[in-house]
């Protein structure tokens, strides 16, 4: 899944990760959010760190600081308790529910550990970016890319051949 939530730095993954948040409702199963498939659970550069520390000033919390949220997010990604917990980074963000595969820091926010439900995704189909810390509609991907090229090189075949048919005939 993705958003700042996982949707940021799952095991080898690139500067983007997925969410396949549907706007539909959720089901009555919860799916299992495994530690290697967090979100967010990369260390921040520089930039990263001055982008999320502007923002987590806004954010209404109690008893912790930047620093311990910081600390939580590298070892275990971007886990939340509610909504709350997430659009302060970036307001597409929303807490996914998932049963937890492996155990939390007892420290979160603040010792509330226990509230945890599962970690931010990007909604509505975006894909979470850990390098600008937000969630952005995905973009064409290699794939798209290749498949575009082979259908273009296939009209112009299909141009050539009719074309040299037409040229034979005359």
């Amino acid at each position: 899944r993705g958003g700042g939530g996982r949707g940021g730095g799952r095991g080898s993954r690139s500067s983007s990760s997925r969410s396949s948040y549907s706007g539909g409702k959720k089901s009555s199963v919860k799916s299992k959010l495994a530690k290697a498939a967090v979100i967010g659970a990369v260390a921040y550069g520089g930039y990263q760190l001055g982008k999320a520390t502007a923002r987590f000033g806004h954010w209404s919390h109690q008893g912790w600081g930047f620093n311990d949220w910081n600390r939580w997010r590298e070892q275990d990604g971007h886990l939340c308790r509610n909504n709350n917990d997430c659009n302060w980074l970036d307001r597409n963000l929303q807490c996914e529910d998932y049963e937890l595969d492996f155990s939390v820091s007892r420290a979160w926010y603040g010792g509330d550990f226990a509230a945890i439900v599962g970690e931010c995704e990007c909604q509505g189909g975006m894909q979470w970016n850990d390098y600008e810390l937000q969630c952005q509609v995905q973009q064409f991907g290699g794939l798209m890319t290749a498949l575009i090229v082979v259908l273009v090189f296939a009209v112009l075949g299909c141009c050539c051949c009719g074309f040299f048919c037409w040229f034979c005939r005359r």
